[in-house]
């Protein structure tokens, strides 16, 4: 089966500039041809005439929570049937394929089912890598206790965090998510704004407790990435061999530096702080939560912007939960305004694809690569925040199959 995009402004995510009169082969789940000028004829084919409108590869958001559908993540493990968390958990997941994500990284939460489940195509939504349970020490951002609780930490169908103490505890608590077949790993190296008994600014786990997570990720080949907002964390985590530093919207230049030295990357994550600063009261998110997030909003695009002069990799994420889960796409506009619209949609394709060690299958539209496109009315270099409304994402292509036509 052959698809021909023809007539489109073809945005290739290479890097490249926009090339118009494009034409696209797809053929099953692969790009088989591009070209420029008059567009072949394929035998059988199904013809998309893209009527000038912008053809590029499908975004992918390297810092999802699929678990996190509730404004008020403190209390998600007390309000609905075990089987309920799983039905939400899909509604997110094909919520975000409608965004125009093909690919995604869950930063904490979703566990293998729902990657092998998309790959059956038992359920629509992206493609999905998975760490299952973040790691947390007790009183760690994964750790949802109020102060005041002396209980247990409550069980959750979909958990937020296993709580680990030691190294030994640690290594065993990582080895537990690798028997499970997650994809990566996720731990807690500082405090957080949806965690009600830490702080932002602060450092979790020590330097040889962050080094037993590593050492048992890199001996089956996977990666660590670690929640930080701090500098102190940064650091620790870039000294423990931490691969990817998410958030890090205190990060400083001395601190990029470092982490360009170490060889690792940052994902920001604005659109979290943006929407839940704006919305929270209305939304009705507790009043520790909405003042932490106004609190690291303030300093979010410095820190990119310092990252950038240090040549740091940067990737992008959301990190949205509750109602800021049909807003992901946010994140491309609020990283143009520090990036420039073409670096801040390399983030979501290009860079998100290096981040995530599949460069060789998506991320840009090329020959051999997987079939993942996306068709946007109008010019998103120009105007980065067309994303943000799905009535301009005229096609949604994942590995060859329609997940979304509207021409």
């Amino acid at each position: 089966m052959i698809t021909l995009f023809k007539n489109a402004t073809l945005l290739d995510c290479t890097g490249a500039d926009p090339v118009a009169s494009s034409w696209v082969a797809v053929e099953d789940k692969t790009i088989r041809e591009i070209g420029q000028g008059q567009a072949p004829s394929f035998s059988g084919a199904e013809v998309v005439d893209c009527k000038g409108n912008t053809l590029m590869p499908g975004l992918i958001d390297a810092h999802i929570h699929l678990h996190l559908f509730d404004n008020d993540l403190g209390e998600l493990h007390r309000r609905d049937y075990p089987a309920m968390h799983f039905v939400k958990c899909l509604a997110v997941l094909k919520d975000t394929q409608q965004q125009g994500f093909t690919t995604v990284r869950d930063a904490g939460g979703a566990d293998a089912g729902f990657r092998v489940a998309v790959e059956r195509g038992m359920v629509p939504g992206p493609k999905i890598s998975v760490c299952g349970t973040s790691v947390t020490m007790t009183g760690g951002h994964a750790d949802m206790r109020l102060s005041t609780e002396i209980a247990p930490p409550a069980y959750s169908p979909v958990p937020t965090g296993v709580v680990a103490d030691g190294v030994v505890e640690v290594q065993k608590a990582v080895r537990e998510q690798l028997r499970r077949g997650v994809d990566h790993i996720k731990v807690m190296a500082g405090g957080g704004c949806g965690s009600p008994a830490d702080e932002p600014d602060t450092t979790q786990y020590t330097l040889e407790e962050i080094q037993a997570a590593v050492k048992e990720a890199k001996a089956v080949h996977k990666e660590v990435l670690a929640h930080t907002y701090s500098n102190a964390s940064m650091r620790l985590c870039a000294d423990a061999g931490v691969y990817s530093m998410e958030h890090g919207n205190y990060l400083d230049k001395p601190t990029a530096q470092y982490l360009k030295e170490k060889n690792c990357w940052l994902v920001p994550t604005m659109t979290t702080y943006f929407f839940m600063s704006e919305h929270g009261e209305e939304l009705g998110i507790p009043a520790y939560f909405l003042r932490k997030m106004k609190l690291v909003r303030e300093y979010a695009m410095e820190a990119v912007a310092n990252a950038m002069e240090a040549g740091v990799k940067i990737g992008s994420g959301s990190d949205v939960v509750g109602s800021g889960q049909f807003h992901k796409a946010t994140e491309i506009a609020l990283k143009a305004e520090v990036m420039g619209s073409m670096k801040a949609i390399l983030s979501a394709t290009l860079e998100n694809a290096k981040l995530l060690k599949q460069e060789k299958k998506i991320g840009t539209v090329e020959p051999g690569k997987a079939a993942d496109l996306l068709l946007v009315q109008g010019d998103p270099l120009k105007d980065p925040a067309l994303f943000q409304n799905r009535d301009n994402l005229l096609v949604i292509m994942q590995d060859g199959a329609f997940a979304k036509k509207m021409l």
